[in-house]
């Protein structure tokens, strides 16, 4: 069961920022790795086919690192590399692996997590509440009285949008045959932002129903 949201729902409402704060560090994490690989790499000595040193441009650098680290592997460019280069690629190669193993353990932990679920659950919410052009009531509660008071409305060709604390019988009303689209959503009716984002202050709001 997922609990209701309880807390002001501003601080779950951004999935976007919600994404970003999660993923700030193994972002950080591969963008430090790149860096510093593309840096080293231009810094180490190779060979052109004259057999004079040569340096790595940092835009033959950044390329080669680019693909490198994403598994793509075309090859050493522009000349074949030395061993030094080689060597500051092994550990490229593994300094890589291992940031994109904590990015990705960091995204599977995020699709999985609570919160994020939560978070697009209520924006796809207020989303389906603000696009409601004709009058609809709040109802506070999906029990049997509840249930009645959608199933009056719907028959009369009323909208309505229903906050549930019990996510049990918010999804009961995806099964529910409603003629009309019903936006619910698990969260406590007795919050004050809960209510807002639930469309209280909607211009098309013809009443609550408690």
């Amino acid at each position: 069961m997922q609990p209701p949201l309880n807390a002001p729902l501003a601080r779950h409402h951004s999935v976007f920022f919600m994404i970003m704060r999660r993923l700030r560090a193994p972002l950080i994490l591969l963008i430090v790795i790149v860096s510093i690989s593309v840096l080293g790499l231009t810094l180490t000595p190779g060979v052109d086919d004259e057999g004079r040193t040569h340096y790595l441009s940092f835009f033959h650098a950044f390329y080669f690192i680019s693909y490198t680290a994403t598994t793509i592997g075309f090859g050493e460019i522009p000349y074949a590399f030395s061993d030094q280069q080689r060597l500051w690629v092994l550990f490229c190669i593994y300094m890589s692996v291992i940031g994109w193993a904590y990015t990705l353990g960091s995204v599977f932990n995020l699709l999985s997590d609570r919160s994020l679920r939560q978070a697009i659950s209520m924006q796809r919410f207020v989303r389906a509440v603000r696009r409601l052009r004709e009058p609809f009531y709040l109802v506070a509660g999906y029990g049997e009285t509840g249930r009645l008071i959608c199933q009056a409305l719907d028959r009369k060709g009323v909208r309505a949008v229903v906050l549930e604390i019990d996510d049990n019988k918010v999804g009961e009303i995806d099964l529910h045959s409603y003629a009309l689209d019903v936006p619910a959503i698990c969260a406590d009716a007795g919050n004050p932002e809960t209510l807002k984002y639930a469309g209280l202050t909607h211009p098309h709001c013809a009443g609550v129903v408690a």
